[in-house]
């Protein structure tokens, strides 16, 4: 199964354990690319990825966790822990403190909140 076949179906069946519209959904982005989607016909950008998780309440990296795992078969807690693994290798080896502090969070969320949504972030205080 393709990535966009696998985003497809994620998205469908979240839409729709959510009990929402695509009319609500369309808060994300038009019906009709809502639409596509759903169809698998279009894949979204980075920034519609996130639109589209936020109007289901969901991270950005929940709903490309549970793509990815439709699209390849493996378990959600391998995906987790090569996650894990991967950030603590970057720690490890100083790649996330290179580049001016890019990879420094600005912002804590509410525990379930992502970055972008309404509400629930606020600023790191600066030190």
């Amino acid at each position: 199964m393709s990535l966009k076949t696998g985003f497809a179906n994620v998205l469908k069946t979240l839409r729709i354990s959510r009990g929402l519209t695509h009319k609500q959904m369309a808060e994300a982005s038009s019906r009709g690319y809502m639409s596509k989607l759903e169809q698998g016909l279009s894949s979204p950008t980075v920034d519609k990825l996130t639109a589209i998780s936020d109007t289901l309440g969901l991270s950005p990296l929940t709903l490309f966790t549970l793509t990815l795992s439709v699209e390849s078969g493996q378990p959600i807690d391998s995906l987790v822990q090569r996650l894990k693994a991967d950030v603590a290798d970057l720690e490890a080896h100083g790649a996330l403190k290179q580049r001016g502090g890019l990879f420094t969070p600005k912002y804590q969320c509410a525990k379930g909140r992502s970055v972008s949504a309404a509400g629930g972030c606020s600023p790191f205080p600066s030190s």
